[in-house]
């Protein structure tokens, strides 16, 4: 058989460890609530916005396929384990370990009582996996020699983002507005029939896209000016998205595993300068997607690891500091000259998350005990929502979020569980390179959390709560000098 002796079994595991991560980031980029509405991305435009024939747009059959590669992992590398009992690493606190599947409990107590049975059974059932990969990191991967090669899965996702992102860059967003307006022209799109167009609900095109739709022939632009509005946005827009399903959260996915994955590249072994090119190569391309995503948010997380990375550098503490300080300086002024005429608007996506936030209070003092529902902040925003503002199904911060969906008891338990986590791992003295590497992500992933809902991306979810596992496993934990499975 291909798994008869332990190191096979291993690298079973491993492999089927590297694949769960690699199809989360090359299928699961939409968040989890959104799975029944989108397909994985083709185009990058789903069938229904675009008026086209009725067809199975449904992604919970992949998604059930690789939690099932990812329940294969689980009872493979629990099976490897020399001690069948969940034995916890003697640096970290019990309460840490077991605060999740407390969270996860007052989420299935929020469920029993849901305003959205649908979208709260996808939420409940992604938090769960999200468990999984935690415990999975926590119990299994830390205790692997070769660990590292599972994160491999996790660096090829990002490779072929970026990738992916490049050629949107270059080409591939006007090829796609091309082609829509050609299937407009030949009246294969019919926008009558789609849903929430622009004008609706007082929402209008904003100025510098309609001068471009007034370019087109008068009839091509009246039935562009009839798609939804979030649709002509994404048409006209120049932030690249790869295969996650916003720009914002292909660069949280840059800032959570570029790290990680420049960390791999330097990795000891042979053909040392072409690693280093190779990781110098990836850098370069991870933060010009960055850029390009233009995700403002993740130009002053990238600011705040750049910070953090000094100060891990083998130098004086007052050259560490002075180091820190000048890059926090620069690209902060950098910053401010890319963004001027985005505050000079008045920072409208800014403005907006103020009133997600707003919202999600109000329902959480309304409802405190249970919330909402998991996932089902898109109704609780409908009740509060002022009008005239941007329509949203997540509240662009994964903690407020919580209140909102499962009430206090569930925004304490998982605010406890992420901030008990940074401080256990900022107290450690880490000297793996790949280590430090992940906790950077992580600390990157943390922050964001606090502007976007990466907790709801599997791409994002799933290689974050592995990670996050796998750093608690220990500050012991030696890639290339443990044993095979303790």
């Amino acid at each position: 058989m291909f798994a008869d002796t332990p190191e096979q079994k291993d690298r079973v595991f491993l492999i089927l460890t590297g694949v769960w991560l690699f199809t989360a980031l090359f299928l699961f980029g939409n968040p989890v609530i959104l799975d029944y509405l989108h397909p994985p991305k083709s185009t990058g435009f789903s069938a229904n916005l675009l008026g086209l024939p009725a067809q199975d747009n449904s992604n919970a059959r992949p998604y059930l396929g690789i939690l099932a590669v990812l329940g294969l992992a689980c009872v493979l590398g629990f099976s490897r384990l020399a001690k069948p009992r969940l034995h916890l690493p003697a640096c970290l606190p019990r309460w840490l370990a077991w605060l999740p599947a407390a969270w996860l409990g007052w989420q299935l107590l929020s469920y029993s009582q849901t305003e959205d049975q649908a979208m709260s059974l996808a939420t409940v059932i992604h938090f769960a996996s999200c468990l999984t990969a935690f415990y999975l990191g926590l119990f299994v991967l830390g205790r692997m020699r070769l660990a590292k090669l599972a994160l491999w899965g996790a660096a090829l996702g990002l490779i072929l983002n970026l990738a992916d992102a490049c050629v949107e860059k270059f080409g591939g967003l006007e090829l796609t507005r091309d082609d829509i307006i050609k299937k407009l022209e030949s009246r294969e799109i019919n926008p009558p029939k789609t849903p929430t167009q622009a004008g609706e609900e007082g929402e209008i095109i904003p100025l510098e896209i309609e001068q471009q739709i007034a370019q087109l022939p008068p009839e091509t632009a009246a039935k562009v000016r009839q798609l939804p509005l979030e649709l002509i946005k994404r048409m006209y827009s120049t932030r690249l998205y790869g295969h996650m399903f916003y720009p914002n959260a292909l660069a949280g996915v840059i800032l959570l595993l570029l790290p990680v994955s420049i960390a791999l590249l330097l990795g000891q072994g042979r053909w040392h300068a072409l690693r280093i090119s190779l990781a110098t190569g990836l850098g370069a391309v991870g933060l010009a997607c960055l850029y390009w995503s233009g995700s403002k948010a993740g130009w002053l997380i990238a600011l705040a690891l750049l910070g953090a990375l000094f100060l891990h550098l083998p130098l004086s503490g007052k050259l560490k500091l002075g180091l820190a300080s000048a890059a926090m300086v620069l690209g902060l002024a950098g910053f401010a000259v890319k963004y001027a005429d985005y505050f000079d608007r008045g920072a409208t996506s800014v403005g907006a998350r103020f009133g997600y936030w707003s919202a999600a209070v109000q329902t959480a003092t309304e409802k405190p005990l249970l919330g909402t529902g998991p996932g089902t902040f898109q109704l609780a925003y409908k009740r509060h929502r002022t009008p005239g503002a941007e329509p949203t199904r997540l509240t662009h911060n994964d903690y407020l979020e919580q209140a909102s969906d499962s009430g206090w008891p569930g925004f304490v338990l998982y605010t406890a569980f992420i901030g008990g986590a940074g401080w256990v791992l900022a107290r450690r003295r880490l000297d793996d390179p790949l280590l430090v590497a992940v906790r950077l992500g992580l600390l990157a992933w943390l922050l964001q959390g606090f502007v976007e809902f990466g907790l709801y991306i599997p791409a994002l979810a799933w290689p974050a709560w592995l990670m996050l596992g796998l750093l608690l496993a220990g500050p012991t934990n030696r890639f290339d000098k443990s044993a095979v499975t303790q």
